[in-house]
């Protein structure tokens, strides 16, 4: 699948979310290895001042949006509303499919509270799902040995769910040298999607501030909302532009 559109100068996928979830699917269907990645406002960032980590991603089968301001950023580049593209039916999609085929899931998370968190919410939704896990913070934080740990499972689909920094460079460095029939690099998508979905306690329904709780629990919330103006006056910027 390349049908893509020029993002700050990187190449992303404009499937929706049916388009998108088939593809993955067809993927494991075939040999070889397949990579999907994922996208938020600092990688798009990054990958604009950093040409050879721009070619490593868009080397990718399929380059994803991963929230919902780099997608709104899509329909903002195109001029119009594409058929829609959601994260959460995409993996409910790719989930459901691994229970029906008795495929492994292996999630690699940063800590061990994040991996639990999203080893339980995953397990919560598709119950007879084959999942394990490997927490970075029990290993000796080099990347190298993180692959000899994924291989030493092999499994049929890996769920990276890194910081950018770690997961770029885990693609960049051993994408060839990775077991796995699917890698899907995920970031910081799987935790916060465990935090918007989490049960909020009662105390602070009671205080009504069950959006800002969330949102302080969420990895990354100062980043992301700086990453996302920076990429939003960018986009406008190169509109502008190209319309004079």
């Amino acid at each position: 699948m390349q049908d893509r559109i020029q993002l700050l100068n990187v190449a992303v996928d404009i499937a929706s979310t049916g388009m998108a979830s088939e593809a993955t699917i067809d993927y494991l269907k075939t040999e070889g290895s397949r990579v999907v990645y994922f996208l938020n406002s600092e990688t798009l960032l990054t990958l604009g001042e950093d040409d050879a980590l721009r070619e490593t991603v868009e080397s990718c089968n399929l380059v994803l949006p991963g929230t919902a301001s780099v997608n709104q950023s899509i329909n903002d580049v195109l001029g119009h509303r594409r058929d829609a593209f959601f994260v959460e039916s995409y993996f409910d999609a790719l989930f459901d499919y691994v229970v029906e085929t008795g495929l492994e899931v292996l999630v690699v998370a940063q800590t061990k509270e994040r991996l639990q968190s999203i080893e339980e919410h995953i397990n919560a939704k598709h119950e007879f799902i084959t999942l394990s896990g490997i927490c970075l913070q029990q290993q000796d934080e080099s990347t190298s040995h993180i692959v000899n740990e994924i291989n030493s499972v092999a499994p049929d689909v890996l769920l990276v769910a890194l910081e950018e920094k770690t997961q770029l460079e885990l693609l960049e460095k051993y994408r060839r040298q990775i077991n796995a029939s699917l890698m899907v690099f995920t970031g910081t998508i799987l935790y916060n999607r465990v935090v918007s979905e989490a049960q909020v306690p009662e105390k602070i329904q009671r205080l009504r501030i069950d959006n800002l709780y969330k949102w302080y629990r969420k990895d990354g919330r100062i980043r992301s909302f700086f990453s996302n103006i920076r990429m939003k006056m960018k986009i406008k910027k190169h509109k502008n532009e190209q319309e004079s």
